[in-house]
């Protein structure tokens, strides 16, 4: 190692060292140093000593273990990939390792330790999968493999968040956890983690020096003798259990791989030897010091989880990372999808679907009424239960499909002008801005008028792309450039949201339902606000057209056939965002709309935008007015929130086509 490795390598022990004495310290009970280490070090029968070992010194070796565990697999998956970028959170794996854990809470008894990360590893392994097929598929780009990631993360999220609510009562100590707390019940699953973390760790040293060669090239490194074969598989076996192991002790902490990789690198170490020298004890300060931070800034009577904190710490990073890329280039939808010829008989399917979709969401549910009944009082000469139905259910539906519809040709729109086929709204800011200043009016008046919380909801997503634009602006503001940005944003923008939640009583059902994205309960009123900004909005996109099938080609080809392509950019990103906006802000945080339609609508329309936007639309309005019927009627009297449902469907559609290499994004 050289001088200036060694430098940080210190720096990083005297961060871990520091963060750790002070979360030691850190307490409502008010100890002093000095007990503190007195308790540490003999006292074994006092309150305060029994306080410090049992809860306080748990906490801080949980972050050791997560920070440092993060750390390691960061510095493996960016030696395998090539991807700077590379970490467990970025690429869904602790997306996947929570999933298991949500799913074995729910639906079996979930044991302590050992066996909570083992759980984890497998969801870990599926995520891995996922990523894989993407990655066989659509190469290794950064950009296309870290959106991806993104992608996949947000899908089996969503399922998490489904099985929560569904089975609340056995999942219910899953929130904080599920948000990256250090909060320990025991030694229980730190000591797993450190016996496991140790062993994997180690293994990852002795793998230093053959990432070190594989690194010099494919050729060069047979010739060495190396198999290179084998030396991806150890690694991506012990990133996969390094992640584990963190997501198991201390739940889904994002970006400390990122940043502490990045720091590892700053350093210009010689090898990964090194790298993961620098790496492990910054990940675990990182960590550590987010614990003590979030106490300092909310209090230590509330429980401010480490995971939040980092996220705020990481987007700046990643924001920084995303400008120092370079452009891949080319357009990233499917290419085989965008040169589909015109199936007028997959349009008339859509057609069908989303009619019998309306018309099953209106008929069935709790309360059931015949087609005949229906079909009289929608002409007025009904009486009794249909009436009803139709009075309760006809305001829901028509929110449903026209907030289906506006997220769909927000999808189109933004997929083209960014060219990659993950820009949903979800994924550039508009759904976490909206969110964030919903949560904002819930809490600060919430007696506030019921109509106040869509205008404010539209005012953030916008302004979070607005957001997004600006940081992406310098330079030549690259389509994928803007996408990792609006990553990033989106990614504070949760972290935000969940600090909200924590503090959101009496107002936290509400948030969190908004959240999950809802038509329950939607009025004529509501229908009206959508209307308004739809109307306009709409035609806008559809005037845009062909401005967006030349966009779809390389910027300098488009502008060499006379399109201004920044500016065109500019304004058909506000429309998709606006759009994205006027949708969020009447339902809720519906996601998976904006992403998948499009692509099913490729299938079926081709890449020419001006037939692609009106069936996106059609079947965005069947997707989501079908996920309201299956809301109300799957698990009822417990109703699903539609966004939640669109994401149960959305995920094994998005995994289909990944299998069938339909998402070659670049």
């Amino acid at each position: 190692m050289t001088r200036r490795a060694w430098l940080f390598a210190i720096a990083g022990l005297a961060l871990l060292l520091v963060a750790v004495v002070a979360d030691i310290a850190q307490g409502t009970g008010g100890l002093s140093l000095r007990t503190v280490l007195d308790a540490v070090a003999h006292d074994r029968d006092s309150l305060e000593g029994a306080l410090v070992r049992d809860v306080r010194l748990p906490r801080a070796v949980a972050g050791i273990v997560a920070g440092a565990a993060l750390g390691a697999a960061a510095v493996l998956l960016i030696a395998i990939t090539r991807n700077p970028l590379a970490e467990p959170a970025t690429l869904g794996l602790t997306a996947g390792g929570t999933l298991a854990v949500t799913l074995t809470s729910a639906y079996a008894s979930l044991a302590p330790g050992v066996s909570t990360i083992g759980v984890a590893f497998v969801g870990v392994v599926f995520g891995a999968l996922l990523i894989g097929a993407v990655a066989s598929v659509a190469g290794a780009a950064p950009v296309r493999i870290v959106l991806a990631g993104m992608a996949i993360s947000l899908a089996l999220s969503a399922v998490s968040a489904a099985v929560q609510l569904l089975r609340e009562t056995e999942t219910s100590g899953l929130f904080l956890w599920g948000a990256g707390s250090l909060l320990q019940s025991g030694w229980g699953q730190v000591e797993a983690g450190v016996l496991i973390g140790g062993v994997v760790l180690a293994g990852c040293f002795g793998l230093a020096r053959s990432l070190d060669v594989a690194a010099l090239g494919e050729s060069t490194a047979r010739a060495l003798g190396l198999r290179s074969g084998v030396t991806r598989l150890l690694s991506v076996v012990a990133a996969t259990l390094l992640t584990a192991v963190a997501v198991g002790v201390a739940g889904p902490i994002a970006f400390v791989g990122v940043l502490s990789a990045a720091i590892a690198r700053a350093a210009r170490p010689r090898g990964h030897g090194a790298q993961l020298v620098i790496a492990v004890p910054w990940g675990a300060g990182i960590v550590v010091g987010a614990d003590v931070a979030g106490r300092l800034l909310f209090g230590l009577d509330e429980e401010t989880p480490a995971g939040v904190i980092c996220a705020l710490i990481g987007a700046p990073v990643l924001i920084a990372a995303a400008k120092r890329l370079r452009d891949g280039g080319g357009p990233v939808v499917d290419a085989a999808a965008s040169a589909a010829r015109w199936r007028p008989r997959g349009v008339a399917l859509a057609l069908v679907v989303a009619f019998a979709a309306a018309f099953a969401s209106l008929c069935l549910g709790e309360l059931s009424a015949g087609p005949g009944e229906i079909v009289r009082s929608i002409f007025g000469t009904g009486q009794g239960l249909g009436d009803l139905v139709l009075e309760l259910r006809a305001p829901r539906l028509c929110v449903a499909l026209l907030a289906g519809a506006c997220l769909a040709a927000s999808g189109v729109v933004l997929q083209a002008a960014v060219r990659n086929a993950f820009a949903g709204p979800e994924l550039v800011g508009v759904t976490g801005g909206a969110s964030v200043a919903a949560f904002i009016v819930l809490l600060a008046i919430p007696a506030a008028p019921r109509g106040v919380l869509p205008f404010a909801a539209f005012a953030g997503g916008v302004a979070a792309m607005m957001l997004v634009l600006f940081l992406a602006g310098s330079g030549r503001g690259s389509p994928q450039r803007l996408a990792l940005v609006g990553l990033a944003v989106s990614a504070a923008c949760l972290a935000v949201t969940t600090l909200l939640v924590l503090n959101a009583e009496p107002a936290a059902s509400v948030a969190v339902t908004w959240l999950a994205g809802s038509t329950y309960a939607q009025s004529w009123s509501e229908l009206g606000l959508l209307a308004i900004p739809a109307l306009v909005l709409l035609p806008l996109a559809a005037l845009g057209v062909r401005r967006l099938d030349v966009l779809m080609l390389d910027d300098e080809l488009a502008a060499a056939l006379g399109l201004r392509v920044r500016p065109a950019r500019a304004a058909l990103l506000t429309v998709g965002a606006a759009l994205a906006a006027a949708a969020v802000a009447v339902t809720g945080a519906i996601a998976f709309v904006g992403l998948l339609a499009p692509h099913a609508a490729r299938l079926i329309a081709g890449g020419n935008h001006r037939r692609l936007l009106p069936v996106a639309m059609i079947i965005g309005a069947a997707l989501l007015a079908t996920a309201d019927a299956l809301g109300r009627i799957l698990f009822a009297p417990t109703e699903i929130p539609s966004g939640l449902v669109v994401a149960m469907i959305g995920a094994p559609y998005l995994s289909w086509m990944m299998w069938r290499g339909r998402l070659a994004a670049a």
